[in-house]
């Protein structure tokens, strides 16, 4: 992770777990842990703001960080955007229900000399599902790799589900699956083959 980069989160996670706010990382900082990093130059953290006290969360995010990220793009109520250091970080404050079950399954772990909380690859993936870009697509492709088998296949299927069905998207949950038969294939291929070169060892040293 680039310095800056590592410098900049460090001063947004130590200032959230000081404070109190639950947090999870999300967007490029999570996919360097569950799937093919590639450069990123922001950082996203999504934060759970007890009773919804939102003003109160963007008032507390404001005094610690003042400068902000994107000064000429009119206030989100629910993105604080500031810089630290030069580098971008949006807080990204969770309404209920989904968005706050992100940061509840949040994994801590190890990210360079920092150890921090870090969103589940399902929710990694669904989160990218929606947001529905080419570049999202491809990180989810990675994020199916370095995590097959391992994750939670019922959790996705019913989360994309649901979001295809509210958002009028059903190519969500389509694309998603074809990514996943793909991989699967191409997994089960090279298994296949290397049966077959086992065997065929075997065959020539008479095993």
């Amino acid at each position: 992770m680039e310095e800056r980069i590592q410098i900049a989160l460090s001063k947004a996670v130590t200032f959230l777990e000081t404070q109190g706010y639950r947090y999870a990382a999300i967007g490029g900082i999570a996919n360097q842990v569950w799937g093919t990093p590639r450069f990123t130059q922001d950082i996203d953290l999504k934060v759970s703001v007890p009773d919804t006290e939102y003003p109160a969360a963007r008032a507390a995010i404001r005094t610690a960080f003042p400068e902000r990220g994107r000064p000429h793009v009119p206030e989100n109520p629910l993105i604080v955007d500031v810089s630290i250091g030069g580098i971008i970080v949006d807080f990204l404050l969770a309404i209920p229900g989904y968005e706050e079950q992100i940061v509840i399954r949040a994994i801590r772990r190890q990210l360079g000399d920092l150890e921090i909380w870090i969103c589940s690859p399902e929710d990694l993936i669904i989160q990218k599902a929606v947001a529905g870009r080419a570049k999202d697509w491809q990180d989810i492709e990675g994020i199916l790799i370095e995590q097959w088998g391992q994750l939670d296949l019922d959790y996705l299927e019913d989360w994309l589900s649901q979001f295809a069905e509210a958002l009028e998207r059903p190519e969500i949950l389509a694309q998603y699956r074809d990514i996943q038969e793909r991989i699967e294939a191409v997994l089960a291929q090279i298994q296949d083959d290397e049966e077959k070169l086992e065997t065929a060892s075997n065959a020539k040293t008479g095993v």
